[in-house]
């Protein structure tokens, strides 16, 4: 309560925490003999009066309108707990469920998929017995297979791979051991594997995991894999 009405206040910054909580100390030293005279009703009147404002019952009600179903299953499990039990359950248990749902999120959202059309193969200019997949999504424990699944089926004259990873801002250990994966399968079936566009978090974790070798190259851009392609070929 103390919180939600410092913020209401204007609160901004840990030093308006520290002097609200050194105010409400002040008063209690100074004021405790005052608050005999104050009539209980009253001191329940405006501790509901904090609560109802706590509520946020406007936003509550807009949020159980135009959320999607997960959401609002998020918010009335850390509603019911808050009330029924203790907010330190609510709130940990409703943390726990939104981490949860956010990885499920970005697990559909993360693919890996080969491209036939488009922008990117018509400015590249594919030669022929080259592949391009493009990555987007962070690879992540939870969505990393889901993703290297699609490189699992190349076709049997692609010489050259080239993984388009611009869109690919985050890897984890569980990504980056999946993409190895995937790289090996390359490698045992002969195939030269180019990243191109690799962002600086997978880039380092790939030095680091010492996988850019010959038979991996790293190219700053699609036109540059294009280029190494080609002359990989001939």
């Amino acid at each position: 309560a103390r919180t939600a009405t410092n913020i209401r206040g204007g609160a901004r910054s840990p030093i308006a925490s520290m002097v609200h909580a050194l105010t409400v100390l002040s008063a209690v030293l100074l004021l405790a003999p005052l608050l005999g005279y104050l009539p209980m009703a009253a001191l329940a009147a405006l501790l509901l009066l904090v609560a109802w404002n706590m509520s946020e019952a406007k936003h509550f009600a807009h949020t159980l309108r135009v959320a999607p179903k997960s959401d609002v299953a998020v918010l009335l499990t850390c509603y019911v707990l808050t009330v029924g039990f203790d907010m330190v359950i609510g709130v940990s248990v409703g943390m726990v469920l939104a981490a949860f749902l956010f990885m499920r999120r970005m697990a559909e959202v993360t693919e890996a998929r080969l491209a036939e059309s488009g922008a990117d193969v018509a400015r590249a200019e594919l030669p022929p017995h080259v592949a391009l997949y493009e990555i987007s999504g962070p690879l992540f424990f939870g969505a990393a297979q889901k993703a290297m699944a699609a490189l699992e089926v190349v076709d049997g004259d692609t010489r050259v791979v080239i993984l388009c990873m611009d869109q690919v801002h985050a890897m984890d250990a569980t990504g980056l051991v999946a993409l190895e994966s995937a790289l090996t399968s390359l490698h045992d079936q002969g195939r030269l594997a180019l990243l191109c566009g690799v962002c600086p978090q997978p880039l380092g974790l790939l030095t680091k995991a010492k996988l850019l070798n010959e038979d991996v190259l790293v190219c700053a851009s699609l036109e540059e894999a294009v280029e190494v392609a080609r002359s990989k070929l001939l």
